[in-house]
Order: structure tokens, then C-alpha cells, then sequence
């Protein structure tokens, strides 16, 4: 799944960051889905510390579901704004 060297090819180009307390006005930050997915994937996965094998450690769509949630509310609390582009269907014209 993804572009294969997508991520090796792209950091040139971009900045790791670790979000300030009070982000100013003009910061944006950009989380496409498949990297969210990923990452609240493996944050599931990391809690599960006790299983025996893979079929156990796989978390449930309950569990990813408020993973994600918990995660999107941190960063509204950062005070970033959400701008959800499903697919370009309901972009806004300028």
C-alpha cells in the first residue's frame, strides 16, 4: 500500500517538527489517511503487550476508532484546525 521510496524520496523536502503548545496562526500541518491509519495501527498494536501471537495483538475497529478520535482531538488541542478532503469531492472554490 502507498508509492513505493515515497517517504525516502519526500524528507528531503520537509521538516520534522514536534508542535509547540500554541501553534501560531500560520502553521499547518498535513496528515493524508494512509499515514494516519498507519500510525493509529501501530499505536493499537504497541498497547498490546501481553499478546501471544499477531491474531491476538490485532486490534479491534473499536479500538482504532477511538485511537483515531483521541488523536484528532489532541491536535485540535493544539489548537490546529481540521480541513477533511474526502477524495476532492467537497473542495471549496476560491
Amino acid at each position: 500500500m502507498g508509492i513505493p521510496h515515497l517517504t525516502h524520496s519526500l524528507s528531503p523536502f520537509g521538516d520534522k517538527v514536534v508542535l509547540p503548545q500554541h501553534p501560531a496562526d500560520h502553521e499547518n500541518a498535513i496528515i493524508d489517511g494512509p499515514s494516519l491509519a498507519y500510525h493509529i495501527f501501530y499505536v493499537c498494536l504497541s498497547r498490546r503487550t501481553n499478546a501471544k501471537n499477531a491474531f491476538e495483538a490485532t486490534p479491534t475497529y473499536q479500538e482504532l476508532g477511538q485511537a483515531a478520535i483521541n488523536f484528532l482531538e489532541q491536535i485540535e488541542q493544539y489548537g490546529l484546525k481540521m480541513y477533511v478532503d474526502h477524495q476532492g469531492l467537497f473542495k471549496v472554490s476560491g
